[in-house]
């Protein structure tokens, strides 16, 4: 009996000691996932829009993207022509969604905002989508989120990793 609780004893050791820790080929396959988020704000009399882009990497290849652009009237001229405004931006932002593409737009009208997003998962939207919104050649860009993150602070935008 003592040599049976022994060999038991002997065998959680060496279970505990082995199993612990992760191996390096675990830890290589781990996926790092990485959101930039860019901000960038113009403000006058008439109207305040807020551009935000988010862009999502696993192991630093982009993988999902959502533009944002909001837009207040302040202008009490403009807020006038409230309808005429929306009608505009009706006509050139149709919503729509294809495969891995989806393109929506809230409107306020109590507080005279127009809002638009665009949603996009790269693996899943064909090039000829992507192309037909601007984006020829996403599917194979390198760029890192590093290069992204430089690029669109060069250009005015706040920045943040998540």
């Amino acid at each position: 009996m003592k040599k049976i609780l022994s060999v038991l004893f002997m065998l959680m050791i060496l279970v505990s000691v082995s199993g612990c820790g992760t191996t390096k080929e675990e830890k290589e396959s781990e996926v790092k996932e990485q959101t930039l988020v860019c901000t960038t704000i113009e403000s006058d009399e008439d109207m305040d829009i807020e551009q935000v882009i988010s862009m999502t990497y696993k192991n630093d290849k982009l993988k999902q993207m959502k533009m944002e652009v909001n837009t207040k009237l302040n202008n009490s001229i403009i807020k006038d022509n409230w309808d005429a405004f929306k009608k505009t931006m009706n006509e050139n932002n149709r919503e729509f969604e294809k495969e891995g593409i989806v393109f929506k737009v809230v409107v306020d009208d109590k507080d005279y905002k127009y809002n638009t997003t665009l949603d996009i998962d790269i693996d899943k939207a064909s090039e000829e989508d992507l192309d037909e919104q601007g984006f020829e050649g996403i599917k194979g860009d390198n760029s890192t989120l590093e290069d992204n993150k430089q690029s669109y602070e060069n250009d005015g935008a706040t920045c943040v990793i998540k």
